[in-house]
């Protein structure tokens, strides 16, 4: 019998791509999924909001997307969850456990998947880690308006793909990783591995049902990459202006005054 499959990854990873993909296979990715404007992430709306749910409960008041990660934020999380009733996240895997195989994507599991861990029937589970190369990472972020500078996302990144490979090694997990370079670049050897990580058949025709741009080469090329650090310098001159002025404003205040503005 097929696992189901946790996707696990910091987003910005082709982890839609991959979603769908497994998908062609006869994965559930629930009835009701997430939708941007311009593409579906296949990501289950429930699990969206019962994530959001545990991280409010769990009092978290960090940015998923803004901070660095670190593993004492992780394994507060999950003690923090000892104290609040997990009955609905329970229902919910009842749920997904009527319609396997299903799979899971969301990147707010980085967060809470630990929660989830002490709920799940592990042995019934398969995992995969989806990275990214991190300039095509950057760019990408940077051309959604999503501002970071090149070094903020390779160490985003890598620590949350670090958290994610500890997190498994303590649960005693297999995994398998994958960028997402790996299946538009070596598209027959990356579904090839996934076949036989998982036991199941997909090919070439079910890689370009899902994937609708050209194979063998990467989505970002020169013109993007130069249209990302357009932007990204455009934003950074503005966040410069705007701290030079709050200093300026800071110095002009009579000293000993507190103004709200």
């Amino acid at each position: 019998m097929k696992k189901n499959v946790i996707i696990l990854t910091h987003g910005w990873t082709g982890s839609s791509v991959f979603t769908a993909l497994l998908g062609e296979a006869g994965y559930w990715y629930g009835n009701t999924t997430f939708k941007k404007p311009d593409y579906d992430t296949y990501e289950n709306l429930k699990l969206i909001e019962l994530n959001n749910r545990l991280l409010t409960e769990l009092d978290y008041t960090g940015s998923r997307e803004h901070d660095i990660i670190s593993f004492e934020i992780l394994d507060e999380l999950a003690h923090r969850a000892t104290s609040i009733d997990l009955n609905p996240y329970r229902e919910f895997i009842a749920t997904c456990q009527q319609n396997k195989p299903w799979i899971w994507k969301d990147p707010r599991l980085v967060l809470t998947i630990r929660i989830w861990a002490k709920l799940l029937p592990l042995d019934e589970i398969a995992f995969m880690i989806l990275t990214r190369d991190s300039e095509q990472s950057w760019i990408t972020a940077n051309l959604r308006r999503h501002i970071e500078s090149p070094a903020f996302t390779r160490l985003y990144n890598a620590a949350i793909t670090d958290g994610l490979k500890k997190f498994l090694k303590e649960n005693q997990q297999d995994y398998i990783e994958f960028m997402f370079e790996d299946l538009q670049l070596t598209p027959e050897e990356t579904i090839a591995k996934i076949n036989d990580f998982l036991g199941i058949h997909l090919t070439m025709d079910n890689v370009k049902s899902v994937y609708k741009f050209p194979l063998y080469k990467k989505t970002k090329g020169p013109k993007e990459k130069l249209l990302a650090w357009l932007i990204y310098l455009k934003n950074y001159r503005l966040r410069y202006d705007v701290s030079s002025q709050e200093k300026l404003k800071a110095i002009k205040r009579p000293q000993g005054v507190i103004r709200a503005e």
